[in-house]
């Protein structure tokens, strides 16, 4: 059994008592914030905001007058969010497979709109989500055996037919310095890698228990130094493969503890390469090293629908994951109807914006 450091032990023992009241902090006139782990421990992770419709942006100006007068605007709610990305530049696009289309929430303008959508003739079963250097969207149609390609204002470009190779599309990931798209092939356990024009380069991977084999491979990411980072669902496992798909090394067991997994959804890395795991049935997010060490767990479940609160770091099913080129976390939470934003606290950031409360020394 793998041997945990004390900050490891002082999360798990976070996570088991005081899993929300015990993450907040609060200075006079001040909003109340949340980290992991708590002050005046060295936090890691804090929570931002979640988003379930567009009247989680603030009113501003002549908006607010005519909310006063007219009341809100029917909000555009989700219905059952799977998939998330955020292209670092204000805008998060979000798949929810209950409507078919993708929302997008553009942070700046504080506006939701729906890109695509049945009706349009774009999209009628969307299940996962990319986004490459250049700002263009990768959207995967699974029952067509495609991914439809929109620019980075949304207009259509092109469709990749992958259904010559891939028997179930899975979960999308982008390699950027080699310029490929990654497919987690669920059906056919295996991972397809392609040219960003859609040409078929090379597989690797089948059913099995081995190192090296799937079941059910369902999310995948790429690290900073290349590697490629595959969720192997019904294995409750991580494994990690070299960029031509060499086995590298795995982690995971299967259990119900703050570093288990039971069904695995997505997978992220921030700028440290730190590993982060949405799992579904133990309602979490797990972090690990690259090298696999596991560090932290946030959340739990809670439901906000039946209790009207917050909840910061309460998830009912998480689901896919994305962290931006500022470590900006976002974590679809499906049962909730809406996504979260935390922050990973690196040294660089709280260099950058220090945290009253917490000193370095």
């Amino acid at each position: 059994m793998r041997r945990l450091s004390l900050f490891s032990k002082f999360a798990i023992m976070l996570c088991a008592t005081t899993l929300f009241a015990g993450c907040a902090t609060q200075e006079a006139g001040q909003q109340r914030r949340y980290f992991w782990p708590p002050l005046p421990e060295r936090p890691r992770i804090e929570w931002i905001k979640a988003y379930s419709s567009q009247l989680d942006f603030p009113k501003e100006g002549f908006g607010s007058i005519l909310t006063a007068i007219a009341g809100d605007e029917e909000p555009l709610r989700f219905s059952k969010p799977l998939d998330i990305r955020s292209n670092g530049q204000g805008q998060v696009y979000v798949v929810d497979v209950g409507y078919n289309v993708v929302f997008v929430y553009d942070l700046l303008k504080k506006q939701v709109r729906i890109m695509g959508g049945e009706e349009s003739g774009q999209l009628s079963k969307p299940v996962s989500l990319a986004i490459d250097g250049d700002g263009n969207i990768y959207v995967s149609e699974v029952e067509k055996g495609l991914v439809l390609v929109f620019d980075k204002d949304e207009k259509p470009l092109r469709a990749m037919k992958l259904s010559d190779t891939v028997q179930k599309i899975g979960g999308l990931a982008i390699d950027r310095e080699q310029k490929r798209l990654l497919v987690t092939d669920a059906r056919g356990h295996k991972v397809d890698v392609f040219s960003l024009d859609g040409k078929h380069l090379f597989s690797f991977g089948s059913r099995g228990e081995k190192q090296g084999e799937f079941n059910f491979p369902i999310a995948v990411t790429v690290n900073h130094k290349g590697e490629i980072i595959v969720v192997d669902a019904m294995n409750a496992r991580v494994q990690i493969f070299d960029g031509e798909g060499k086995f590298l090394r795995a982690f995971g067991n299967r259990g119900d503890g703050p570093a288990d997994f039971q069904l695995l959804k997505g997978v992220a890395v921030d700028s440290d390469d730190n590993i982060y795991v949405t799992e579904g049935k133990g309602h979490k997010m797990v972090v690990f090293s690259r090298q696999g060490d596991y560090l932290i767990t946030i959340g739990g479940l809670y439901s906000i629908l039946q209790t009207g609160k917050q909840a910061p770091g309460g998830f009912v099913i998480p689901q896919g994951i994305d962290i931006d080129a500022s470590d900006r976390i976002y974590v679809v939470d499906q049962l909730n109807q809406r996504f979260q934003v935390l922050q990973y606290l690196s040294d660089r950031y709280l260099k950058e914006n220090p945290i009253s409360g917490f000193n370095p020394q």
